[in-house]
């Protein structure tokens, strides 16, 4: 199953390790300081300067989304749930 985070990236469910929202004057130092060493690494995939209202972390990539964190967790669960439903459907016959 894939979330889509923004733009043209869609993600597999199963690599996010997690969704945080990005308030740059409300984030911890330590989650700026990771933020910016990812910068720094070039492991950030987005544009820095858009309308960021969520982080998306994967286990290899940082990703910046214009997608808020509650629409992402209810992109999330929609798939798993449509997941569920199709895994019990095809039990059935």
């Amino acid at each position: 199953m894939y979330i889509h985070v923004g733009g043209d990236i869609l993600l597999p469910i199963n690599r996010v390790v997690g969704i945080f929202p990005y308030e740059e004057e409300a984030l911890p130092k330590d989650t700026l300081a990771f933020l910016e060493n990812q910068t720094i690494q070039k492991t950030c995939i987005g544009n820095v300067t858009d309308a960021i209202k969520s982080v998306v972390v994967t286990n290899h990539h940082v990703y910046y989304s214009p997608v808020s964190t509650q629409t992402l967790y209810k992109r999330s669960n929609e798939n798993v749930l449509d997941r569920l439903a199709e895994d019990e459907e095809g039990s059935i016959g």
